[in-house]
């Protein structure tokens, strides 16, 4: 049992660690996202170097790892504590890949993905909001910060989860936040090399 455990978390990993946005940049564009844009190899990279609509495929592409590994865990195991480390061994797969040298994404919409299998009409609700707060107000990181607080604070609430739940969730979306300022440094010497505004 042990073993299929840690199978399905090795499985979790390498799924994280599939390189969509750098696969599509490479391929459509010949560029390698680590080093233009943001230096972020993710899909609001691939949006601003590549195009739109590659960026909404690249963002659909990462939502579906998430997604992907829930299903697999939730059909294989009834373990809760086992679902919840696929999804982190997804994310982290994706922020640190093995296929790019640990240079990878921030890893917003494989957590989407993931959480969606938890908490698909909650995980719509607080999608919308994003894309109404950032529409509003033109700015990436401020919307889905609300976004994903407000699926903490009122969703998750409202919805009935115990505490417990609630802090899960809430460590789950934290380490969304340590990649980020883990990937800092990096972006802002691209950025800066690069001439790109965020």
């Amino acid at each position: 049992m042990i073993t299929l455990q840690i199978i399905l978390l090795l499985i979790a990993y390498v799924i994280g660690s599939i390189p969509f946005s750098f696969i599509i940049a490479r391929t459509v564009k010949g560029v390698d996202l680590r080093y233009i844009g943001e230096g972020n190899v993710g899909a609001r990279n691939v949006w601003h170097v590549v195009g739109k609509g590659w960026g909404i495929l690249a963002g659909i592409l990462d939502f579906s790892k998430g997604l992907f590994v829930f299903l697999i865990i939730h059909l294989i195991s009834d373990s809760i504590l086992l679902l919840w480390l696929g999804g982190i061994f997804v994310v982290i797969g994706h922020g640190f890949p093995l296929f790019l040298k640990g240079l990878g994404g921030k890893g917003a919409a494989t957590a989407t993905g993931f959480l969606f299998g938890m908490y698909p009409f909650l995980v719509i609700c607080s999608s919308l909001l994003t894309l109404v707060i950032f529409l509003l107000s033109k700015n990436f990181h401020v919307a889905l910060t609300l976004g994903m607080s407000s699926f903490v604070i009122l969703g998750l609430p409202l919805a009935g989860k115990k505490l417990e739940e609630i802090a899960v969730v809430t460590g789950f979306l934290l380490l969304l936040g340590f990649k980020r300022i883990i990937d800092q440094p990096h972006m802002k010497r691209i950025t800066e090399e690069s001439g790109w505004e965020q």
